[in-house]
């Protein structure tokens, strides 16, 4: 046979291959510059987990709302978290607390519900029981603080909520702990990587903590603000509407002093 017609066949075949691979990773790059990265921010679930409620107070004549204190889509490395909410009114109301495992359809799996408290004015917390066991590293949960204002009419209710993951700690940020000569300091790493139900935990609701535990508020207010930056839509308005009920609250505060 023709060495030449070896010599140009063997080239025609190289030559074939070659655009074939060319035109492969063309493609292939098309698809991954179209594919879109998911949501910073969970989507809320569509059904409300506890009837319909309202945002607010009891008494209407209150500036201040019934708030979470914590970014409305946060994050915590503990599996036995700390539950913050602020309370405006003066008067005592029944109050309930929460916790599903997070879905978006809907409410997911009941890990407690209808925990009974009573309000008093000002900032509360509710400590996960250990009787409950842990929550899950890795999953979403979604808890919600119930104002009972009209134990015959709960339409009246005043319900506040939030979504957080449970996550493994940082390894740089478990080191920092370890050095770390007190709460306070504590704190400051948590707040430092965004992780403020840790930080809002380490602190006493006592007067000498008073003015540090405002400005951990004052770092999620900005912290809620600048995530609203970044969105669109109904997950924009809510972080920009948890801006401004945290806003309210330090400046309710503030007053007390």
């Amino acid at each position: 046979m023709n060495k030449n017609y070896l010599s140009k066949k063997y080239w025609m075949t190289k030559l074939a291959l070659s655009l074939f691979l060319l035109c492969f990773f063309f493609l292939t790059s098309i698809v991954f510059a179209n594919t879109t990265k998911g949501p910073t921010y969970p989507t809320r679930p569509q059904n409300p987990t506890i009837g319909n409620g309202n945002r607010g107070g009891c008494n209407a004549d209150t500036t201040a709302t019934l708030t979470v204190l914590n970014s409305i889509y946060g994050k915590t490395v503990s599996t036995q978290p700390v539950f913050s909410w602020f309370v405006p009114d003066t008067q005592p109301y029944p109050m309930e607390l929460y916790l599903y495992e997070y879905s978006e359809k809907g409410k997911g799996k009941e890990i407690f519900e209808q925990i009974p408290l009573q309000s008093k004015s000002g900032i509360m917390n509710y400590l996960f029981p250990k009787e409950k066991g842990s929550l899950s590293i890795g999953k979403k949960y979604i808890w919600q603080i119930a104002f009972l204002c009209d134990n015959k009419n709960p339409i009246k209710n005043v319900i506040a909520e939030a979504v957080f993951e449970v996550i493994n700690i940082p390894i740089s940020l478990k080191i920092q702990l370890n050095q770390a000569k007190s709460n306070r300091e504590r704190a400051e790493l948590y707040a430092k990587f965004g992780f403020w139900y840790d930080a809002l935990a380490e602190i006493d609701d006592d007067h000498k903590n008073r003015e540090f535990k405002l400005n951990l508020l004052e770092k999620i207010t900005q912290s809620e603000i600048q995530g609203a930056n970044s969105l669109q839509g109904i997950s924009k308005k809510e972080l920009e509407d948890q801006a401004k009920r945290l806003q309210l609250v330090i400046d309710v505060e503030k007053q007390k002093r």
